[in-house]
Order: structure tokens, then sequence, then C-alpha cells
């Protein structure tokens, strides 16, 4: 049987992509592109053009394959209303959980045609664990190691998409990282929704769990996919200035530099606390790089507001920004709060502040003349990669290249040259 994963969103959802395309390939499945018997639509529901982007991959995938189940799953498949969820005529529907029985209720489905709808979020159920044993042709390796959100900021339908937070066990998490450090990876990246609330069963938190990391492996580096200003403890500061193998990169979502938005958007720090704390790590690891997220637009946003934040942004000194234009989810309590920033204002802010990131990312890359980067993938004499503060880099080399490479860094159009 043949089937195909279309994936929208995260790198959350990419990961849990790739859990299900082995899975079911352990069942038997092959992964194809055409005459298709499942296709399967990893979902998400961040903003309105990403639950619309969701709902048009779906109503797609049932019309140019009549014949094949259609699988939803994700967040958006959480949220969707019931009437929503029927327009979708979807032959199996998963949210929150059940995620890690993906692979055979797609079996069941189409041997014994049990269709179901699975998205209850069955409070108080553990993290359900979707180990990857190997990333085919790939240095770098993922780890999914938490879920959830209690965080509920006022914009974020997530809290509500994949419930509460939950942990994967410190034992699992340690046998996985032996295993994809003996099946060849050279680097891994722990992921999550809420990376950095990782917790133990001993209440550990995630210095903690990466020192055992550090403990059981030889050779591999570790990143933190995304982690809260609030959750950068101390120790974890500590663990980045002295262990060589933690890679000196933390993206940090700030979502906005104005207090008064701030505050509005239910974020848990003022802008003094957050440019403290970025002071605080920059003095421990001086060659560390720090990117962030930005919302703009959010309901109420001034224009005072906005020059405000540009201003602070650029103060703070973030090596490159994600931005994102506010989008009303419903049932979130800033949608009750007003109507958001007009569109065409929102998208002119949008460009500014990708301009003020390819500025900031240029500004960082000047910091680094010869660097260490991990070979990703490449042939014919051009490679791809990433330093260690996480700038992209085409390596130009007339030989077969693998793992690390040191080398001399020329910037050029927000990446960086290598001649090996």
């Amino acid at each position: 049987m043949r089937f195909s994963i279309t994936t929208l969103g995260c790198k959350v959802n990419a990961y849990e992509s790739r859990y299900y395309a082995q899975k079911l390939e352990e069942l038997g499945f092959e992964e194809a592109d055409s005459d298709l018997d499942v296709c399967i639509i990893n979902t998400c529901t961040v903003t309105n053009t990403a639950a619309a982007k969701s709902r048009q991959m779906i109503h797609r995938a049932r019309r140019r394959n009549p014949g094949a189940r259609i699988v939803v799953v994700g967040c958006y498949a959480q949220t969707a209303e019931e009437e929503e969820k029927q327009k979708l005529q979807a032959d199996l529907i998963i949210g929150a959980r059940h995620k890690n029985e993906l692979a055979a209720r797609v079996l069941a489905l189409m041997t014994e045609d049990r269709s179901a709808d699975l998205t209850s979020h069955e409070e108080g159920a553990g993290f359900e664990s979707m180990p990857i044993a190997r990333f085919e042709g790939r240095n770098r390796a993922f780890l999914k190691i938490q879920d959830g959100c209690n965080q509920f900021c006022s914009y974020c339908a997530i809290p509500f998409a994949r419930g509460r937070e939950r942990s994967i066990s410190r034992d699992e998490a340690l046998q996985l990282v032996q295993e994809l450090e003996a099946a060849g990876h050279r680097e891994i990246v722990l992921t999550g929704i809420h990376t950095g609330r990782w917790q133990g069963e001993q209440g550990e938190d995630l210095a903690d769990l990466l020192k055992d990391m550090l403990s059981v492996t030889t050779d591999v580096t570790f990143r933190i996919s995304s982690i809260e200003i609030t959750e950068v403890t101390d120790g974890l500061i500590a663990l980045l200035s002295t262990e060589p193998r933690m890679m000196p990169h933390l993206h940090i979502p700030v979502q906005s530099a104005s207090n008064a938005v701030l505050q509005r958007m239910d974020r848990p720090y003022t802008v003094e606390e957050f440019e403290q704390r970025l002071d605080e790590i920059r003095r421990a690891v001086p060659d560390i790089s720090i990117s962030t997220d930005v919302i703009c637009g959010f309901v109420g946003e001034s224009d005072a507001e906005f020059e405000e934040m540009m201003q602070t942004l650029r103060r703070m000194r973030f090596s490159f920004l994600h931005v994102f234009p506010y989008s009303q989810r419903q049932g979130t309590k800033a949608s009750r709060m007003g109507p958001p920033v007009d569109g065409t204002i929102q998208k002119e802010r949008a460009a500014r502040l990708l301009e003020l990131s390819k500025e900031l990312r240029m500004a960082d890359m000047t910091r680094f003349r010869e660097e260490t980067v991990l070979v990703e993938q490449g042939e014919n004499g051009e490679y791809t990669g990433y330093t260690r503060q996480y700038h992209p880099v085409l390596i130009r080399c007339d030989r077969p290249l693998s793992g690390r490479v040191h080398g001399t860094l020329r910037p050029e159009d927000g990446r960086y040259i290598m001649e090996v």
C-alpha cells in the first residue's frame, strides 16, 4: 500500500511526520507521489492562513486521489469545530493524542475499515513517545522531548490544540540520544512545543537532562530548537559557557518589544527583564548568537508601539527574526479584545521587520571569520550546512565532504561562503 504525507506548520510537526512515515514503512507501506492508497495531512492552526491551507491540502488530496483514504492529524484536526470536521470527509482524524498509534490506525482503516475521530485531549495522559531511529542522509537528527503548553498567551491557540505540558522520560531520552549517535548522527536538536519546560520525574530540568545526555555520548553536539527567556536557567547558561558540545545558539521568542503589547499578549516578562537576561547570557557565552520570533500588527498595536519595537529589537541585537503578522484565532482571549491591525499595515510592518532581520543577520555574521560547520548535504562541489551559531553556509569543495569542516567564512547575501 502506498501513502503520502503533507506537512504544514512547525518543526515539531515535521518531526512527527517523519515518525509516521517510519512506522508506516515498518508495516509494509511505501511512501510515494502517485497511485496513493492513503493521504495523510499533518495540519497546523497557528494562524488563519495555516488553518485555511490545512483545509486546502485536505480537499486537494481528496480531489487528486478519489480512491484514497484521507487521514487528518495535528493541531487543526484537534481544534476544528464539529461542522468543519464533517466537511473534511476524512476517514481518520487524530488530534493531540493517539499520534503514536497513527500507523496502526491506518492499517486498521485499510484492512478493517475502522474509521475514527480521535480528538479528545484526555487530560492527564502522559507523553506519547515517538522515537525516530535514523534521519536518512542527515548528520543532524531531531529528538522530541516535550509536548503541550500551559502558558495561554492571549493570541495563541496551541494550548487548545496540543493540550497540557508533558515530557519524555529521562531514561528514554538518554537511550534515544545514544541510539542516534550510534546511527551516525553528529548533532541532535532537542525539540518540543515548550522545549525549555522539559521536566523529569524527580524534578530535573532541561539543563540536568542535557548534562546527562552529554555524559552518555562522546562526539555528538546538541542544540535547543526554541526556548522561552523565562526557561533559560542559570544552569543552562553555565552549561552553554563551559561545554564545547553545546552549540552557541538559542532561539528565544520575544513576540513584541513593547511593554504595552507584551501585557496585552499575556507574555510573562517585560522588555527590561528580557534585555537583562540577554545581557547575562552574552556575558557568559560571548560567541553565542540569539534569534527570535516577532508578531506584528497585534490587537491595538499603535504606530508608536511598533516604532518602539523596531528600536528595541535593533538594540537587542538578535541574529535574525522570524516575523509573523498577527492572526486572530477563535476562542483565544485576543479574539475578544477587538479587531487586529489593518492587513495592509500589517504587511508594511512585516516588510520592515524582515529588512531589519537582514541587517541583524549580517551584523551578527561579521563577528565570525572562522568557524566549524556541520555539512548537511550537497553534490557537484557545493555543500550546505550551518555554523555553530546557526548561520547558513555554502561550502565549495572539489572533493566529497562529510561531517564537520573548519574554514574561513565570507558573508554574502545572508549566508556564508566557505572555500575548502
